[in-house]
């Protein structure tokens, strides 16, 4: 009787080490099974990133190829040449509709405007010696037909004497030459612009 019992304890003592066991086992492999699930879908999400990369590679090959294979025939050739051909003629050919001859006549329009605003208000002459730099800075000189913002002559336009005897150069007055260029590229764009005394934009 003793045996028995003894027998069935140890029985009941490793039935339960053994449940016990099989749970630890159970959940242990339920765990490994998770990470290794959470390894396969870090797996397949980066052979499903490759895919698609190179899915899209393939795509713009094939979108490539076309246009290679389009561009290569004789007639799309000719299409291109005449589209250019066709842009080029519009950029440059009608005064009105031209953009690009619009776009110069406004930068011309506003270098002249922008003359007219300061010239009255710029003084110029050879400055204050009367040694080589008198000569070397333009001397005492007139130029006609320049902005003029004395309203009272009408003419809109008048001659300035470059006479100033103040320091040359920067914070002070435009030598004689340095006016004269000025004056002059304002004589040619006025010109340019002025259709009626023969000129305008060709």
């Amino acid at each position: 009787m003793k045996k028995s019992l003894l027998l069935s304890l140890s029985l009941m003592a490793s039935l339960s080490r053994a449940e016990d066991d099989g749970f630890y086992m159970s959940v242990g492999y339920q765990i490994g099974e998770a990470v290794q699930q959470v390894k396969n879908t870090g797996a397949l999400q980066n052979l499903a990133d490759k895919y698609d990369n190179l899915s899209n590679l393939l795509n713009q090959y094939n979108y490539l190829n076309s246009l290679v294979n389009l561009a290569s025939t004789p007639s799309a050739i000719t299409g291109a040449i005449g589209n250019l051909s066709s842009s080029a003629i519009n950029l440059t050919s009608a005064t009105t509709t031209s953009p690009a001859y619009q776009a110069v006549a406004l930068a011309l329009n506003a270098a002249v405007g922008m003359w007219q605003v300061i010239a009255f208000g710029i003084s110029c002459g050879p400055g204050p010696n009367l040694g080589p730099e008198h000569l070397e800075n333009g001397g005492v000189r007139s130029f006609d037909n320049t902005p003029n913002y004395s309203y009272n002559t009408g003419s809109g336009t008048t001659t300035t004497t470059c006479n100033g005897a103040s320091n040359v150069g920067p914070n002070g007055i435009l030598s004689s030459s340095e006016y004269q260029v000025l004056n002059t590229a304002y004589q040619t764009i006025q010109t340019a612009l002025n259709q009626n005394q023969g000129g305008g934009m060709p």
